[in-house]
Formats: C-alpha cells, structure tokens, sequence
C-alpha cells in the first residue's frame, strides 16, 4: 500500500511540473524562422526605453531561435503587458514598417525605433539587434 501510496504522490507532482512548464512567451502564431527573417530582416529584438515618467516605459523583445520564437512586449505610456502571440500581433506591423538594417546609421535606428514606438521623448534608449545573418549591433543612447 505504501508503494502505491508513494508512486502516486510522485506521478501526481510530476504532472503538477510539467503543466507548469508551459511558456508564456511562446509565439505559435508566427511566420516561420526564414521568413520572419526576411520580412524584418532580424532574428532578435531587445529594446528598452526610459521616459521621464517611466522607467522601463517600454520593453519589447522579440527572438526567433531553432525550436520557437517568444515574444514580450511591455508598454506602460499604452498600458500594455504582452506575452507570447498577443506580443507577437502587437510587434509584427511594428517590425514590418521599421526596415531595419545592418548598415543604417545609429541616429537613423535610434529615431526610427523610438517613432514607432511613440518614445521620442526617451530619456534612455537601448536596442539590442541580431541581424539575419547573426550580426549584433547595439544601440544606446542618454538625453
């Protein structure tokens, strides 16, 4: 009885960690890897801005990696808290019209970026980018 007992108790928290597990951040929704690549020409998206009114006004991120993509997207002047597809749907227009590139100046990414995101008025401006073909560039700034 106390092997059943014990069995059990050990089937029932092993079943309580995995459902746990599940990733919020997760994005099913999206295009696939290449042609996500394509259309924003990054595969990895980290950007966090300051506001004299808020720290961490805005935290998006975005990363395609060989078994999933997740999503995050945190916008505090739009009251918005995103994970996972709704993140996703949020960010995927965004990324589009941005068109970003490698060889863009650093004034054009930060003034492109901080357009589409309604934070023109950033205090402190960080961007962390990996391009399509695995270049990683970063983008800071401080009014």
């Amino acid at each position: 009885m106390k092997k059943h007992s014990i069995f059990g108790s050990a089937l029932l928290s092993t079943a309580l960690l995995l459902g746990a597990c599940g990733d919020k951040e997760e994005v099913t929704d999206a295009v696939d890897s290449s042609q996500a690549q394509k259309e924003f020409g990054f595969q990895a998206f980290d950007l966090d801005i300051d506001t004299a009114e808020h720290n961490d006004a805005i935290d998006a991120s975005f990363d395609i990696d060989v078994s999933e993509t997740e999503a995050v997207y945190e916008n505090k002047l739009e009251s918005k808290k995103l994970t996972g597809n709704e993140a996703y749907a949020e960010l995927e227009p965004i990324f589009k019209d941005l068109a970003l590139t490698k060889d863009m100046s650093k004034e054009d990414v930060i003034a492109k970026v901080s357009k589409a995101f309604g934070a023109e008025n950033y205090t402190e401006f960080e961007l962390e980018v990996e391009f399509s073909d695995g270049d990683n560039q970063e983008f800071l700034d401080k009014k």
